[in-house]
C-alpha cells in the first residue's frame, strides 16, 4: 500500500511536467510541419535551382526564382523596377510608392521596424529581404525561409542597394538594363543641355514643418545631379562629416533662416511635398513665402524656382527616372 501511495503521489507530482513535455512536442511537429523549409523543398532541390547570396549574416541559399517574397525593408521600390511584385511589404513604403507608380493591391502589410513574426510565418514566404537592424529576429526570419538582410547605406547609396537587391532575387540582367536606360537618359540630357550645362548652378531643398533642409553630397538627389553633370552651391557639396557636424544627418541638414542666402543658384528644386503624404506643407511654403529674406534671392527674383515631389528625397530607380523628367521639363524646354 505504501508502495502505490508513492507511485500515485509521483504520477500527480509529474503530471505537469508531461503536460509540458507534450506542448513542447506539440510545438516543435507544428513547426516542422508549418515552417517552409527551402532546402527540402522540390522544387530548390537541385543546385541548379538555387543561389548562394552573401549578405550581412553572412552566406544563405536562396532559391534561384523566388515567387513568394517579403519585404520588411525599404527596397520595395528596387523590387517593382525588377519587375517583382512581393506578397508582403510595409504600409509605409507601399503608400510612397503608390504615389509614385499607382495603386498597388494585393500586397500585405507587415511592419517594417518591428514585423509580425507570426504573420510573416503564415505567408508562406520563399523568400524574405530584411535591413541591418532586422538582426535580433534574423534566426527567427530564417527559420521561416531564406533571410538575407540589406547593409545599411544612406540615400545616396540607390545603386548599391538596387545592385544587391537584384542579386538576391536573380534579376541582374535586368538591373543592367535599367541601369543602361538611366544613363542613356542621362547622357541624351546632357547632349541638349550643351554648354549650359557647366554654367546652371542647381540648387535642391526640401521643406518641412521644422526648416528647409539641403540634400548634400550623400543624398540621393546629390548623385543623380552628379549624374547629370550639373554644377551645386558649396552649401549642398558638404560630405556627411559635414552635414552630422551641423546637427544634421549623413545627407542633409537643416538651413537656418539667416541663411537662406546659401540656398540661391540658376534652379531651385524645393521638395514641397511631404515624403509620407501625410502633412499639407501649404501653409508653411506661403508662410517661407512672405519672409524678407526669400524675396531677396535671385533665383526667386527670376522665377527659376519649381516644386516638385517626395521623388526627389526618394532612394531608387523608379524615383531617379522621375527626377530626371524634372531635369528634362526645367532645365532642357524652359531654356
Amino acid at each position: 500500500m505504501r508502495t502505490t501511495h508513492w507511485l500515485t503521489k509521483c504520477f500527480v507530482l509529474c503530471l505537469p511536467l508531461l503536460g509540458l513535455l507534450a506542448v513542447v512536442v506539440w510545438l516543435n511537429s507544428y513547426f516542422f510541419f508549418n515552417y517552409p523549409k527551402v532546402s527540402h523543398d522540390k522544387s530548390v532541390s537541385s543546385l541548379g535551382q538555387v543561389r548562394v547570396v552573401q549578405h550581412l549574416m553572412g552566406k544563405t541559399i536562396v532559391p534561384a526564382h523566388p515567387q513568394r517574397v517579403v519585404m520588411l525593408g525599404d527596397s520595395l521600390e528596387n523590387a517593382l523596377a525588377l519587375g517583382i511584385k512581393p506578397i508582403a511589404a510595409s504600409k509605409l513604403f507601399v503608400s510612397q510608392l503608390q504615389r509614385l507608380v499607382g495603386p498597388l493591391s494585393g500586397i500585405e502589410d507587415v511592419d517594417w521596424f518591428s514585423p509580425s513574426i507570426e504573420k510573416v510565418l503564415f505567408l508562406k514566404p520563399d523568400l524574405i529581404l530584411g535591413m541591418d537592424f532586422h538582426q535580433d529576429i534574423y534566426p527567427l526570419l530564417s527559420h521561416i525561409a531564406p533571410t538575407v538582410l540589406a547593409p545599411p547605406g544612406t540615400t545616396g547609396a540607390w545603386k548599391e542597394s538596387f545592385a544587391f537587391t537584384a542579386r538576391v532575387l536573380g534579376k541582374t540582367k535586368i538591373a543592367q538594363q535599367v541601369m543602361d536606360n538611366y544613363y542613356a537618359r542621362l547622357a541624351r540630357f546632357k547632349a541638349k543641355m550643351g554648354d549650359r550645362l557647366n554654367t546652371t548652378l542647381v540648387s535642391v531643398a526640401e521643406l518641412r514643418t521644422d526648416a528647409l533642409w539641403l540634400w548634400a553630397k550623400a543624398s540621393f538627389s546629390a548623385v543623380i545631379l552628379k549624374d547629370a553633370g550639373v554644377a551645386r552651391p558649396y552649401s549642398q557639396t558638404l560630405d556627411s562629416q559635414a552635414t552630422l557636424s551641423l546637427g544634421g544627418g549623413p545627407a542633409a541638414y537643416a538651413l537656418s533662416e539667416e541663411l537662406l542666402s546659401e540656398l540661391d543658384g540658376d534652379i531651385l528644386f524645393l521638395v514641397s511635398e511631404d515624403t509620407q503624404g501625410k502633412r499639407d506643407l501649404y501653409p508653411i511654403l506661403e508662410q517661407l513665402k512672405a519672409k524678407p529674406l526669400w524675396s531677396k534671392l535671385k533665383v526667386v527674383q527670376q522665377k527659376k524656382v519649381h516644386e516638385v515631389g517626395f521623388y526627389w528625397v526618394q532612394f531608387g530607380p523608379l524615383a531617379a527616372n522621375r527626377m530626371i523628367d524634372d531635369l528634362e521639363r526645367y532645365l532642357v524646354k524652359q531654356q
